[in-house]
């Protein structure tokens, strides 16, 4: 099962699916599945490229600022990549704010490269055939998981950065040390090595946060000893320019995908004994994943030889290697990462995708896979889905569309000038035993009286229609949409009789309510006379016997 990276982390919520990060990936170690994108661990290298072009943002490195937090104001070694007197405005204020945080020692990376350029050295004098530079941890991931017949042409030294740690400890034995650089891949190279490895970033984050004014410290120069050439590791040809060998045959390889093209094309043989210069970033490190890209990469150059030469005022402090006892040697192993695929089964994604044949491989890279094939493998292992094909998608939804206008209710007529160009199932039903030129004669009549209820008479029936009518884009002719509705129209005139006949029965029936009214109205004041005239002659009766009394 695939597992995602622990150190390039993504955020589906930010995901748009456009796939410029596989389009980018070099090994295209990037799963799509299930909704979720995610880095997958055993294929990445590590190289930062799909954090970097990402638009959305849905792919980052993991951050470790809480872990800082946590050591500082404690004692504490700093190894600073020499890329970051080309990152920050004034490193040597950065160098005091660390020392006003618990760094007891602040030392530069350079000082560990100058170990591996000796090392390399030596390596080169009894070597039998080319060997490839392992500084760059990115180009040992290539060619650990993809290329392992290659691994005997790696140096077998470690990179500066791991070499320094064993200074440091050397020289502060088990205190806690943190590395600083502009890599991605150092934070898994460096993981058994250092406390805490952070990028130049998360320290600007960390200066952010905190509210931290840069300006209100002072300058302060890294702690001796110092390298001799080293601090020009970071820039092209720098591996070489720090062995003094310029005369040395030598190639510079710059950039995962070109490196890549090259070990695709590597015919070693036991006469070449020449040093493969290789860094997974065009120009070096000073170009890394982490670094800024708000200057241009010959202006980033120019303020690390400035720096170069200021501190090159410090000979009088220079390491000597040969004073230490380091054990620099490196032992690669074979990661492979390229999993075996039967090829029927590649056979039958393609052909499920509609490629049954190589004409119909088109190898747009829509996808983000180089290749047909290589996507069908992809979907194979999990990796990729079928719909992220765009030609499948628009073949889907062309047929998916025509399918749905052909079956519609609705009655669709197209034309285009005198002729008829297009009549779906309901049209034909509709116009069933009409001509071409009488369908044209009603469409073109109902056009000219469109958005207005129509009473026609088809096939000595009549029926009426709402017509929709509207203009295809690109001369493409017109469309009607005849949408019945004859039942709503007969429905309504049904309901307007039944209001008729209700309306009149309610007046039958008041006009009988207020003739019964008026009888009994009649017949309660002929009782009500009646019985007062028997009152009357009942009062009198009473008073006249009263008289007699």
């Amino acid at each position: 099962m695939m597992k995602q990276s622990k150190y390039i982390i993504s955020n589906d919520a930010n995901c748009k699916y456009c796939y410029k990060c596989l389009r980018n990936c070099p090994v295209k170690a990037i799963s799509f599945h299930d909704e979720k994108s995610f880095v997958i661990e055993e294929e990445c290298v590590l190289c930062g490229t799909c954090v970097n072009v990402c638009p959305q943002h849905a792919k980052n490195y993991r951050r470790d600022l809480d872990v800082f937090d946590s050591i500082v104001k404690k004692p504490f070694v700093l190894s600073v990549a020499p890329s970051v007197y080309s990152y920050f405005d004034n490193p040597f204020k950065v160098f005091d704010l660390f020392k006003s945080l618990g760094c007891v020692y602040i030392s530069e990376t350079a000082v560990g490269a100058q170990f591996v350029t000796d090392a390399y050295l030596k390596q080169l004098a009894s070597a039998n055939g080319p060997r490839i530079t392992t500084s760059c941890p990115v180009i040992v991931n290539i060619v650990e998981k993809y290329f392992p017949q290659y691994l005997g042409y790696l140096m077998p030294v470690v990179s500066p950065a791991i070499a320094h740690s064993q200074f440091l400890r050397y020289k502060f034995g088990d205190l806690t040390r943190v590395f600083i650089g502009p890599c991605v891949a150092k934070k898994e190279e460096l993981k058994e090595h250092y406390n805490l490895v952070l990028t130049f970033e998360e320290i600007e984050e960390w200066i952010q946060k905190e509210e931290i004014n840069i300006d209100d410290y002072t300058e302060k120069l890294p702690d001796a000893p110092y390298p001799e050439r080293t601090r020009m590791y970071p820039v092209t040809g720098g591996i070489l320019y720090s062995a003094d060998k310029q005369a040395l045959e030598h190639v510079v390889v710059e950039g995962t995908e070109n490196f890549i093209e090259f070990l695709e094309k590597f015919e070693p043989t036991t006469h070449d004994k020449i040093i493969i210069e290789a860094s997974s970033c065009i120009g070096g490190c000073l170009n890394g994943p982490a670094m800024k890209k708000d200057t241009n990469i010959l202006v980033r150059k120019n303020t690390l030889i400035n720096y170069f030469k200021m501190l090159s005022d410090h000979a009088e402090k220079r390491i000597y290697t040969s004073n230490y006892d380091l054990n620099l040697s490196k032992h690669f192993v074979d990661k492979n990462a390229r999993i075996q695929v039967p090829e029927e089964q590649i056979r039958e994604v393609l052909h499920l995708l509609g490629k049954d044949d190589k004409a119909k491989e088109l190898n747009c890279t829509g996808c983000g896979y180089e290749t047909c094939y290589e996507k069908a493998r992809a979907v194979v292992l999990g990796k990729a889905e079928k719909d992220m094909c765009f030609a499948y998608l628009v073949e889907i939804v062309s047929s998916v569309s025509y399918k749905v206008v052909d079956e519609t209710p609705n009655a669709i007529v197209i034309f285009k000038g005198e002729r008829i160009t297009y009549i779906n199932t309901a049209a034909k039903a509709l116009f069933e035993g009409y001509a071409d030129e009488k369908i044209l004669e009603i469409c073109k009549k109902v056009y000219s009286k469109r958005y207005k209820i129509q009473e026609l008479y088809i096939n000595s029936r009549k029926v009426y229609f709402y017509p929709k009518t509207f203009e295809l884009p690109g001369d493409g002719g017109n469309v009607v949409l005849f949408v019945d509705i004859t039942e709503m129209v007969l429905q309504r005139e049904r309901m307007d009789e039944i209001k008729r006949k209700s309306i009149q029965k309610i007046e039958e029936v008041l006009n009988d309510q207020m003739k019964l009214a008026q009888d009994i109205a009649g017949l309660l004041g002929e009782s009500i006379a009646e019985t007062k005239s028997h009152f009357l002659e009942f009062k009198n009766y009473m008073e006249d016997d009263d008289a007699n009394l």
